[in-house]
């Protein structure tokens, strides 16, 4: 101002935040952890005397049976997402920063993810790129966001449908693409496509089923291996 440089500053105590934070974390891993240890034990159980080792069940109790034992698959699920978004969000995750071949990662989860595809008879078809671009990033942790959203993609595919991924360079980083023919995202769910918990809400996506935190875990790990996540679409017609 005039002849004066003036300087403004802003000084928030944020003490509570951060203990009403760190109390959010410890009950998520408490209660994901007591969860998860019985569980486990229940899923074991009622695998068992699905796969008939405790004799032959009438066709009703099979029915149950399979229906308990797919509910609390999705519910095992749920609490291993929740536990791994809550991780990566709270820097407790290390990322390895290994030099991976794009070509090599895209093959892998092609392979890695047809056996889900064949569930809903979908193919998995690798474009292979043409410059073979290379990228610094978890091996791991990239084949889990790959597996998030080709899981999605054939989910959500046509019957006989294909679901292709490739790979270009873009402006000294490597654009991975999942693209498929599938219903498509409506233009209102833009803003909320990657949070915690959200679903588009339609008939098929419910059918489908899921915990709603594919999406906002594959933002989490893509952010932190320092890129960036987004979504072309259009309904009808395929994302």
């Amino acid at each position: 101002l005039d002849d004066r440089e003036m300087f403004t500053s802003v000084v928030r105590d944020i003490t509570e935040r951060k203990a009403a934070d760190r109390l959010k974390d410890e009950f998520i891993s408490t209660v994901s952890h007591e969860l998860r240890t019985p569980l486990t034990a229940i899923q074991g159980a009622v695998g068992l005397v699905v796969e008939g080792a405790a004799g032959e069940m009438p066709a009703d109790a099979q029915k149950l049976l399979a229906i308990a034992y797919s509910n609390g698959d999705r519910l095992v699920r749920l609490i291993n997402d929740i536990l791994d978004i809550q991780k990566i969000e709270s820097g407790k995750v290390a990322l390895a920063d290994e030099r991976l071949r794009v070509r090599d990662v895209l093959q892998q989860a092609a392979e890695a993810n047809q056996a889900y595809a064949d569930q809903y008879d979908v193919a998995i078809q690798m474009d292979d790129p043409v410059d073979d671009p290379w990228v610094c990033a978890d091996a791991d942790r990239l084949m889990q966001v790959m597996a998030n959203l080709l899981s999605n993609a054939a989910k959500f595919s046509p019957k006989g449908g294909t679901v292709v991924i490739g790979a270009t360079r873009r402006d000294g980083m490597a654009r991975i693409s999942v693209t498929d023919r599938g219903m498509g995202i409506p233009a209102g769910a833009r803003e909320t496509v990657f949070e915690k918990f959200t679903q588009v809400d339609t008939r098929l996506t419910r059918d489908r089923g899921g915990t709603g935190l594919g999406l906002s875990i594959c933002k989490a790990i893509v952010e932190r291996m320092g890129g960036s996540i987004d979504y072309e679409s259009e309904v009808g017609e395929g994302s």
